[in-house]
This record gives structure tokens, C-alpha cells and sequence, in this order.
């Protein structure tokens, strides 16, 4: 069915602002109020933003496939908040406070220096080569599921004041994971680069 457009607005314009993109400026709309329920104390309210937010994450996803609302902007801006939501709860839960359980900041390094190796690694062969579309792995998406529940249940130890002993094993199971998925990363970068030179080459 051809798109109808309202004079004034721009077709493309109405193309990227879609409701699964909409959904996912409404992630980002969030984390400033994570972030002062953290600082706050009030874990309650911070475990119902970040719940909400992976609501969000999980509909804007299903939508985007099931109603065709696939966009470059959407692409671009779900990944980011994503970053964005889980960089801010590991950076607020690793600060000294009225916190029962914190993330060890090894961890929150670990998290950190990941994600800046994959932005700026993804930068340098996009500059060089001119490829952009890098997909998600297996590897990356299991590690930016296990800090979701990291810091969820973080979260809720918070909320409950609960300190359990095995936490520390998922603080360890996040790291692993967190590290491994950065490696297959550099392992992707260098065979894109290879790639590349080898057509320049010939």
C-alpha cells in the first residue's frame, strides 16, 4: 500500500520516525531518570525504569520485523541506546554508596573498554574499507544478554538489600563473556580489514 503523506512533511522524515523507532527514543527518553533513581537510592523505581526499558527493547525489536519498520535510523539508534542504558547502570552500581551489592569495577572497566574497542573499531574499517553493516553476533548478543542480567539482578539485590554469595560467580560469568565476545570482535575487524587489502590488491 503506497505511503500518504500530509503536505508539509517530509517522506523520509516519516519513514525513520516509525513506532518501533519511537519505542527506542523512548529507551533513551529513560536513562536520565535510571540514572537519578540510582543516585537516589530509590531501587524500586530504578528496577521499574530499566524493566520498562527492556520492554521496550524487546517490542520496538518485534515490531521493526513484524510491521516491515526496519530504518537506518532505527539501526543506528538501537544499538546506542542499548550502550547507552547498560553503560550508565554498570557506571552508577560500580560508585561507592548506600549500595548492599556493587559491580566490582574490574567489571565495569571490562564493559567499558569492550564497547569503545567495537565503536572505534568499527569507525577505522568503516573510514578504511567503507563497510558499515556490521551485524550482531551470536557472541555479542549473549554478552549484552548476561550484563542485562547482571545489572538486573543487582538491581534487585539492591531493592531487597540482599546479598547473595553466588553473585560474584555471575560477576565473574559477565566478564568471561564480556572479554570473549570483545576478542571474536577483533578476530571480525581484522578478517573485514584483510578482506579489504586483499581486493585492493588485485
Amino acid at each position: 500500500m503506497p505511503a500518504v503523506f500530509n503536505a508539509g512533511q517530509s517522506p523520509a522524515f516519516i519513514m525513520k520516525l516509525t513506532t518501533a523507532t519511537m519505542l527506542t527514543l523512548l529507551r533513551m527518553f529513560l536513562i536520565p531518570f535510571l540514572a537519578m533513581a540510582i543516585l537516589y537510592s530509590r531501587y524500586g523505581l530504578a528496577l521499574l525504569i530499566f524493566l520498562i526499558s527492556g520492554l521496550s527493547d524487546l517490542f520496538d525489536g518485534f515490531i521493526a520485523r513484524r510491521f516491515q519498520q526496519k530504518t537506518r535510523l532505527g539501526a543506528l539508534l538501537d544499538p546506542m541506546a542499548d550502550k547507552l542504558l547498560l553503560s550508565t547502570s554498570f557506571l552508577l552500581l560500580t560508585l561507592p554508596g548506600n549500595l548492599a551489592v556493587a559491580i566490582p569495577l574490574w567489571l565495569a572497566v571490562m564493559v567499558f573498554s569492550r564497547d569503545i574497542f567495537i565503536v572505534v573499531g568499527a569507525v577505522a574499517v568503516a573510514l578504511t574499507t567503507g563497510f558499515t553493516k556490521f551485524d550482531p553476533t551470536i557472541y555479542g548478543k549473549g554478552s549484552t544478554f548476561i550484563q542485562i542480567v547482571c545489572v538486573l539482578t543487582v538491581l534487585v539485590a539492591n531493592y531487597l538489600r540482599w546479598n547473595p554469595d553466588w553473585i560474584q560467580w555471575l560477576f565473574y560469568l559477565t566478564f568471561a563473556l564480556t572479554l570473549f565476545s570483545g576478542v571474536h570482535y577483533i578476530y571480525t575487524f581484522t578478517k573485514r580489514y584483510g578482506e579489504f587489502e586483499n581486493v585492493e590488491k588485485k
